[in-house]
């Protein structure tokens, strides 16, 4: 499938605000470095968006299901592998990142459907609940 729902005119706009809230982090610094290693910015966001449309598929199931919790931590190791070391502590802001910022959740819910970031959102915080 061929996520092209990054509006690419917002693309720097989402990199300077990244940079000015986290970009004296180790996480932040790591993403960095992974990007100067050729990771490419849209073929991983388009990859992500696949991960949100496979965890989507799923909203009629409760977001502590085990099949939902398996795709939240194959989320997280996705995270890790193409952006930065993804901690639960990070997940969980994810999860709260993508309901509060009004691009996330509509590129999200565009993905998966709607009311997905929602989902994904709960099922994080089952997720990262026994730490």
């Amino acid at each position: 499938m061929d996520y092209h729902v990054f509006d690419k005119s917002e693309i720097e706009q989402y990199k300077a605000e990244a940079r000015a809230k986290w970009g004296n982090t180790k996480a932040y610094q790591e993403y960095e470095q992974k990007q100067k290693n050729g990771h490419d910015f849209n073929e991983t966001a388009s990859q992500l968006m696949n991960w949100f449309f496979e965890i989507g598929a799923f909203r009629q199931l409760s977001p502590a299901d085990q099949t939902v919790q398996e795709k939240i931590g194959a989320l997280q190791n996705f995270i890790t592998a193409h952006y930065y070391t993804c901690t639960n502590e990070i997940l969980r802001g994810l999860g709260q990142l993508y309901v509060s910022d009004e691009r996330f959740r509509h590129n999200i819910d565009k993905a998966g459907g709607e009311g997905t970031a929602e989902f994904v959102k709960q099922a994080i915080e089952i997720y990262c609940a026994d730490e």
